[in-house]
């Protein structure tokens, strides 16, 4: 693994703990407002972690295996019937 792999993926595992926290908080917020600072605070540490997880997989430092349409439809129409 090379240094520059070693620093995104600590980074990614950074972000990853940081959304949880995030979700945590504003789950748990009694006060509308704070919540919705902590909900801004969540999404954009979501956005970090997707824009490092990109880089990665784009690098091949996290690969993942493509689903093919039907599963995509598949888990769409499961997550619309909720």
């Amino acid at each position: 693994m090379s240094n520059d792999q070693i620093i995104v993926t600590n980074a990614l595992n950074t972000q990853k703990h940081l959304t949880a926290m995030y979700n945590t908080a504003a789950g748990e917020c009694a006060h509308n407002q704070l919540r919705c600072a902590m909900m801004d605070l969540w999404k954009d540490e979501h956005e970090i972690q997707n824009d490092l997880f990109t880089d990665m997989n784009s690098r091949g430092w996290y690969p993942v295996q493509q689903a093919q349409q039907q599963q995509v439809d598949q888990a769409l129409q499961q997550l619309n019937k909720n």
